[in-house]
């Protein structure tokens, strides 16, 4: 009986792309004030619960930024102060805000004082505060990879491009994939993202825990497209929390 050639072994299967995990969670009561990191985050079809519900707004209308348009004046400062809800966002006559000195906000006078400006703080009318999408989401891998295109040993600040959700993710830029796509996070929340982030002057300037580096938007603006992270609609209201997996469906 003639001898067999030996078997040929099965290629080694390609491992299949681990889901996305929630890894933080943000939310910013004061648009271009720093915000509060949380455990979990509400949903609904606006947006993230109590997001930018409330902003710097002068006497025009016009609301503090950290860039001139249509809509918003820049306005110095912003992001040495930091805002936080005490109760639920709908139950808050206001968000607590802490000055840049770490004292409490007493009232519009004194925002005034301190901004130098004739300005209020306001709640949200007919227009919403967000300048794009009502959810936003980053991924570590692509911070990781940011910091590689700096140049920098360690991964970009994700607090410099204030995502309401980052995710532990292992391939740089796979939240972008996802645009046109709907995703499931967690048990309760479907999302529909639809489009890429164009960020702005704000990624470079100082806050708190951060200097100002005026890299990241001129990296951004060559290599991505002034591009990073993604913002989605709500399609399904719910809760995000920590550990839940994001994943196209």
């Amino acid at each position: 009986m003639p001898e067999l050639p030996p078997a040929i072994p099965a290629p080694t299967p390609y491992p299949a792309p681990s889901d996305a995990v929630v890894a933080m969670l943000r939310r910013f009561p004061v648009k271009s004030m720093l915000g509060e990191q949380l455990p979990e985050l509400v949903v609904d079809e606006r947006g993230t619960v109590g997001d930018r519900l409330w902003a710097v707004t002068y006497a025009d209308g016009k609301l503090g930024s950290g860039k001139n348009s249509r809509r918003f004046r820049r306005t110095e400062g912003l992001l040495h102060f930091s805002a936080s809800y005490a109760a639920h966002p709908a139950a808050a006559a206001r968000p607590r805000v802490v000055t840049p000195d770490g004292s409490d906000l007493r009232d519009d006078a004194h925002l005034a004082e301190l901004l130098g400006a004739d300005v209020r703080l306001a709640r949200e009318d007919a227009v919403p505060h967000f300048d794009e999408r009502g959810v936003t989401l980053i991924g570590t891998a692509s911070l990781h990879a940011l910091g590689g295109i700096l140049g920098d040993t360690e991964p970009a600040d994700d607090l410099r491009f204030r995502k309401n959700i980052l995710l532990d993710t292992d391939e740089p830029w796979i939240e972008e994939d996802w645009v046109g796509r709907e995703v499931a996070v967690g048990d309760e929340v479907r999302l529909r993202v639809v489009n890429r982030m164009k960020r702005c002057v704000m990624t470079t300037m100082a806050q708190r825990d951060l200097p100002e580096d005026r890299r990241v938007l001129k990296t951004l603006t060559a290599d991505r497209g002034m591009c990073i992270g993604v913002g989605a609609d709500v399609l399904v209201p719910g809760t995000v929390r920590l550990g839940d997996t994001v994943r196209p469906v």
